[in-house]
């Protein structure tokens, strides 16, 4: 009887434990890799931060508005799916770099910063978590760093690129390797 056991367990233990661990891996970045599930909790962040819309110059310039798609619905472990999202996966790739880069940064924000891009509307939560913080300081190093000044001004077709020239640094100091293609 103690053999039969050890021999289900044998046996049907990795299986049972196969079936536990179904996410998958979408991506690494440095040496972190990023599963589906870290995605979609990350996307819940991202539709807060989106809501902040035409004031945020992280996600116009990142093409995240609600204007290019409604809702980021979760992603699924479906290739196909994931072949069909991959400008969507692409993207929130770079952000996720362009997070990892401003969070060594020393970037300082106000509470009236935050109530002039229309922030405090869009956390309904009010609660701020470590990734709603480092979208903030995002924010703010862009606008720091490209217009000298806090208060928005029109996001032109120069500044765009100046900023896609910056991403493009970012992309090439942080290494990643992407496994969805």
């Amino acid at each position: 009887m103690k053999f039969i056991i050890s021999f289900l367990i044998l046996f049907f233990g990795p299986l049972t434990l196969a079936q536990k661990v179904s996410d998958t891996a979408v991506f690494k970045i440095e040496e972190q890799v990023f599963y589906l599930t870290d995605i979609n909790k990350f996307l819940g962040t991202l539709e807060t931060f989106r809501c902040v819309g035409s004031k945020s110059y992280l996600i116009q310039s990142l093409e995240l508005s609600t204007s290019d798609y409604e809702t980021l619905p979760d992603f699924v472990s479906d290739h196909s799916v994931l072949s069909r999202r991959q400008d969507q996966l692409q993207k929130i790739l770079l952000l996720n770099k362009i997070l990892i880069y401003s969070s060594s940064l020393n970037v300082e924000v106000k509470e009236k910063e935050l109530i002039d891009i229309g922030f405090n509307k869009c956390n309904k939560s009010k609660k701020l978590t470590n990734i709603m913080k480092l979208f903030i300081k995002s924010e703010f190093l862009l606008r720091d760093r490209f217009l000298r000044q806090r208060r928005a001004v029109e996001l032109d077709a120069h500044l765009l690129e100046k900023m896609k020239i910056f991403y493009s640094g970012i992309n090439r100091r942080i290494s990643s390797q992407v496994y969805f293609l």
